[in-house]
Parts: structure tokens; C-alpha cells; sequence
């Protein structure tokens, strides 16, 4: 039977190496920011960071809300993404939870 050719070879075997440190690290960079996001933001914060938009249109969700949205779609991803190393698309599905945590921060700290 025939071997099925696969892209990625080498980035797949790396991560299968490195599961644990990957995994460790996102987690604990999730955490970091839920807490952070925790002790600075206000009460009430959005998504919508653009300048264009007036501020009565803004859409306000409470904060602990979106930071445990972030939190876990991080975890989730991360969850998949040791269970199965060789998926990337749990990497992408981490890194996206990540960079939702830190731009709610930005959006909403950054003036």
C-alpha cells in the first residue's frame, strides 16, 4: 500500500516532539493574560477598536465574560492540540485564542 505523501513533515514531527513545552507555554500565557485582563480592564469592554466608530455604537460585553471566552477556546485548542500533535490547525486555533486575549487588552487599555 502506498505511503501517504503528507506537507509539513518536518514542522509536524517538531511539534510532536515539543507537545509539552508548546502546550505548557500557551497555557501559561493564557493564564497571564486572563489575569492581567482581569486586574486592569474596566467593568464593561468591546471588541470593536476602531477609531471610526462612534462611541454610542459600540457593542459592550462584561469583561469577565470575554476573558473567559478567550480563556477557553485557548484551552479547548490546546486540549486538541495534545491529544493530536500533528494537527496544525490546533496551533493556529491556540495562537488565535492567544491573540483574541492580548487585542482585547490592547483594545481596550490603549487610549
Amino acid at each position: 500500500m502506498a505511503r501517504k505523501r503528507e506537507w509539513f513533515t518536518n514542522q509536524r514531527n517538531w511539534t510532536c516532539r515539543h507537545r509539552n513545552g508548546i502546550a505548557y507555554g500557551v497555557i501559561l500565557l493564557a493564564l497571564l493574560g486572563a489575569l492581567a485582563g482581569w486586574a486592569l480592564l474596566p467593568d464593561m469592554v468591546t471588541m470593536q477598536g476602531s477609531a471610526q466608530i462612534p462611541a454610542e455604537d459600540v457593542l459592550m460585553r462584561p469583561k469577565n465574560t470575554m476573558i473567559l471566552i478567550h480563556l477557553g477556546m485557548t484551552g479547548f485548542f490546546t486540549a486538541l492540540f495534545y491529544k493530536w500533535p500533528r494537527e496544525l490547525a490546533y496551533v493556529f486555533g491556540m495562537a488565535m485564542g492567544l491573540f483574541f486575549t492580548y487585542a482585547l487588552l490592547i483594545i481596550n487599555l490603549v487610549p
